[in-house]
């Protein structure tokens, strides 16, 4: 009789893991196949056909279109560059460069990877409108309240995230893997 519950408490235990391992894989908890490039996180081969089948079943569950790798890239971070998840009430500075690419998107998102509402509705800033420095680099606000220059808006007390998608990235840094000098760095600059 003994012998029977063990068997039963080893059979539930190893189903309660296998069901825990694989939402952790559906949901992005694990990096299975997650590259880092500094604080930022991407599925380099998400939008490839050869994608391991945990990204290519967390692709089709959420519902989004991955990009294939000539197309481009999704680079997301939640963490500033200290490793502090990022939060509303603070104002932050990205910059001051992005990867290589012919056009880029930076927007703020929820936990489910989609951008929130926010009073001034504006959700996403594009390489193509942002106000650079002479050297070509750049600096964006982000913060619940208005700032001066590029300044990408957020939800009051909220814990976001940040999704930088790169269109028709040059292959060679696609091919071979960003530098990590080209990441943007997310720094906090005060909260409150």
């Amino acid at each position: 009789m003994i012998g029977l519950f063990k068997a039963l408490a080893v059979a539930v235990a190893g189903l309660a893991l296998g069901l825990w391992a694989t939402r952790a894989a559906l949901t992005g908890a694990l990096p299975i196949a997650v590259d880092s490039l500094g604080q930022w996180r991407m599925e380099a081969r998400a939008g490839a056909a050869d994608a391991d089948p945990y990204t290519r079943a967390r692709i089709e569950r959420s519902g989004e279109i991955a990009l294939g790798l000539g197309e481009g890239l999704r680079l997301t971070t939640r963490v500033d560059s200290q490793g502090r998840a990022l939060d509303s009430s603070c104002l932050y500075k990205l910059g001051p460069q992005a990867p290589t690419a012919r056009y880029w998107t930076l927007e703020a998102i929820d936990g489910a990877g989609y951008p929130f509402e926010n009073a001034d509705g504006r959700y996403v800033l594009r390489s193509t409108e942002i106000l650079r420095h002479p050297d070509g680099g750049f600096t964006i606000w982000i913060s619940e309240g208005p700032h001066a220059g590029n300044w990408l808006p957020l939800a009051p007390r909220v814990r976001f995230g940040l999704t930088m998608r790169l269109y028709d990235p040059a292959l060679s840094d696609a091919a071979v893997g960003f530098e990590r000098a080209t990441a943007p760095s997310v720094v906090r600059e005060h909260c409150g």
